[in-house]
């Protein structure tokens, strides 16, 4: 069974590391074209197993509710979705959203497998999950060790307003798959069921993190603020995550830049502290000036008395 820190638990992760490192160095000696394409092919395989896992047991077994798992249910399976396209986007920052989202939702998985808990450890599902998310990271994290992609930590702050528009895919299509049936209505909006994005509140099973996101977040959203239910502890859905997702995301998006744009940010704090030093300067030139005019007009003044 997969377990938190058992043998099974530590088999996946290193597997997932020595796939990025057979990858790697498989790869960083052949051609850019040749690179581009195996890349692809990877975003494109994870993207075609989405589908094509309805069609094994494990899924067929509960058919059609098992059609909602291959929607945009969480961040995860956005991810899936269109990370072939980006990946063929010239968009630089639709890049960097693969890269950081990817490593960031893809490392989350597979460190905290809370999908797979208890499963058999060589069933499909388990299979399945970690390929799937082990791929999310893997490979973008593959797109720019190869120089297929190269970061600017300055689009950094850019990169949550991405996220906050994946949240919003995601909560329309909750709320479609309700309306359609695939759902029950009384678990639209519960942060204890299908909540893995946390767009409806902390999640139970990673109690520690929903500490750390509504110790920034306003009270306000926090509770039910008017009405018969005021007062009532409600997260209100994404709005919720607005403040500490934009802080925590930016703060994780550059340390996990620092590998490749360390010698950057490093002369741009330099070039900083060289303007900063000359604000300074002329501050204190200025103040040395007025304070050498002043003396000098009141020993003018003393002598004409």
């Amino acid at each position: 069974m997969i377990e938190y820190f058992n043998f099974y638990y530590f088999l996946y992760i290193t597997f997932a590391i020595g796939l990025l490192t057979g990858l790697y160095f498989l790869l960083r000696n052949k051609s850019k074209r040749t690179a581009t394409i195996v890349i692809f092919i990877l975003f494109l395989s994870n993207f075609i197993l989405h589908f094509l896992k309805l069609v094994f047991n494990y899924y067929q077994e509960w058919m059609p509710y098992a059609i909602r798992t291959v929607t945009p249910e969480n961040i995860c399976a956005v991810s899936v979705l269109v990370f072939p396209w980006f990946y063929l986007s010239k968009k630089n920052i639709l890049k960097d959203y693969m890269f950081y989202l990817g490593i960031i939702s893809g490392l989350g998985a597979t460190f905290i497998p809370i999908d797979v808990i208890d499963c058999s450890p060589f069933e499909f599902e388990t299979i399945r999950f970690y390929f799937s998310h082990v791929l999310l990271w893997v490979v973008p994290l593959l797109m720019v060790m190869l120089k297929l992609h190269t970061l600017d930590y300055k689009r950094i702050f850019k990169f949550p307003f991405l996220l906050y528009l994946t949240l919003c895919i995601i909560l329309v299509n909750e709320v479609i798959l309700t309306g359609a049936g695939f759902i029950h209505i009384r678990h639209l909006y519960s942060n204890e069921v299908r909540n893995s994005s946390m767009i409806f509140g902390p999640l139970v099973e990673v109690e520690f993190i929903g500490k750390l996101f509504t110790a920034l977040t306003p009270k306000l959203f926090l509770t039910v603020p008017i009405g018969p239910n005021a007062g009532t502890p409600y997260y209100w859905p994404i709005v919720w995550l607005i403040i500490p997702s934009y802080v925590y995301f930016c703060i994780t998006a550059l340390l996990l830049s620092l590998p490749f744009e360390f010698r950057n940010i490093k002369n741009d704090l330099f070039k900083f502290g060289q303007k900063i030093t000359k604000i300074w300067k002329k501050i204190l030139h200025y103040n040395t000036a007025n304070y050498t005019d002043n003396k000098t007009n009141n020993n003018v003044c003393k002598t004409a008395e």
